[in-house]
């Protein structure tokens, strides 16, 4: 297997639950959250479910959509080099769906309803395009959407491209906001908690989803932060969760140290995937149980953005970097009673401004993948 050359990290933004990114830096060091609710309805009937929403609200259509991705490349594009625009791609990682489709199945598919239905389809795949075409960019670009690895993905992908000089920098987007038919999805299947993620907690009762656009740069160009490499694969026991064995698990963080070179010894912390689903966790424990030493410092920050789904992979990424360049790793909110008597997440916030981190996705359909990403003080 042919190890991967690392790229670096040129720029990083986030907006979610918590603000801005300098805004959500502050809350974390500060252990505030901020959890909101929507309403779902299931079977003509409305339930209040815990979400970390966006204080300022993107409506699902394409105009609100639109404006969201396109405020955070604006923010990233005042960051970097004009004269490498036309060598720039564009990926959007998101779980976002065609709603259009959404619509016609509910305007046709059912006896009482039977209404005739006229496309107004616009794929997420063309806002990547759009974007790209407006502001300059290389007409290469992408969307991906594999549940909770999506922008995970991207950044490999953004990766590879680089590496093969197929384009010299990436610019990846991900985003995510409330979705009815996810919501209820997710209810029905019974994954989510009725107050608030207790990751890696005895009384964990499921995850709480959350709102979040967020951006990175990668390219050549010299930095402190570079993506050493990672690994993704498709590999679960059933559709909403891996083995609790934890064994796919193992494969994919074993893998992302041999591409990047480097051995679990090199892992100065490691961000888990910690949904505070009672399967998943269980499985990312036993995984870590068997790979790592009892001493490894790991971590997780959904309890306070929570699960962001396809915009996870750069938004966690994102809130991580954000913590360490400011000189800290964040504590583990809400887990009381570990899981664990030996390998227990964060309690407290630890001095950091410098290493190598591993940065765990785990999702829904057994889409798993690891990155590993590291700080040097330049």
């Amino acid at each position: 297997m042919r190890k991967m050359a690392s790229v670096n990290i040129l720029a990083y933004d986030s907006v979610c639950s918590l603000g801005d990114l300098k805004q959500s830096i502050e809350m974390i060091e500060k252990s505030k959250v901020s959890i909101s609710s929507r309403s779902i309805k299931i079977e003509n009937q409305k339930s209040e479910i815990p979400y970390y929403l966006l204080k300022k609200r993107v409506k699902q259509n394409r105009d609100d959509i639109q404006k969201a991705l396109e405020s955070m490349l604006i923010k990233l594009l005042a960051k970097l080099d004009k004269q490498k625009l036309d060598s720039t791609a564009l990926i959007v990682g998101t779980s976002l769906i065609d709603w259009y489709l959404v619509d016609s199945i509910n305007s046709c598919a059912y006896e009482y309803k039977k209404e005739p239905y006229y496309s107004q389809k616009r794929s997420i795949d063309s806002y990547a395009k759009d974007l790209a075409l407006k502001y300059g960019l290389s007409e290469f670009s992408m969307t991906i959407n594999t549940a909770c690895t999506s922008s995970a993905n991207a950044l490999l992908e953004a990766k590879n491209l680089i590496i093969e000089d197929i384009v010299e920098q990436v610019i990846v987007l991900g985003i995510e906001i409330y979705s009815p038919i996810m919501s209820s999805g997710f209810y029905m299947m019974d994954l989510l908690s009725k107050t608030k993620p207790k990751p890696f907690d005895t009384k964990r009762d499921g995850l709480v989803l959350g709102e979040a656009i967020a951006g990175m740069v990668l390219g050549k160009e010299n930095t402190a932060w570079t993506l050493k490499g990672g690994f993704s694969n498709c590999n679960s026991q059933t559709i909403t969760s891996v083995s609790s064995s934890g064994n796919e698990c193992i494969e994919v963080m074993q893998k992302a140290l041999k591409n990047s070179s480097l051995h679990v010894e090199d892992i100065t912390a490691l961000k888990a995937h910690a949904t505070g689903s009672s399967s998943n966790d269980e499985a990312e424990i036993n995984a870590i149980e068997k790979l790592f030493s009892p001493n490894l410092i790991f971590t997780a920050l959904k309890p306070y953005i929570g699960h962001t789904i396809g915009a996870s992979g750069v938004l966690e990424i994102a809130t991580l970097m954000g913590c360490i360049d400011k000189g800290f790793l964040p504590k583990t909110l809400f887990c009381n009673s570990p899981i664990s008597s030996t390998y227990q997440p964060l309690s407290r916030h630890k001095r950091c401004d410098r290493g190598t981190f591993m940065c765990n996705y785990f999702g829904f359909g057994g889409n798993n993948t690891s990155l590993i990403i590291k700080k040097e003080l330049k």
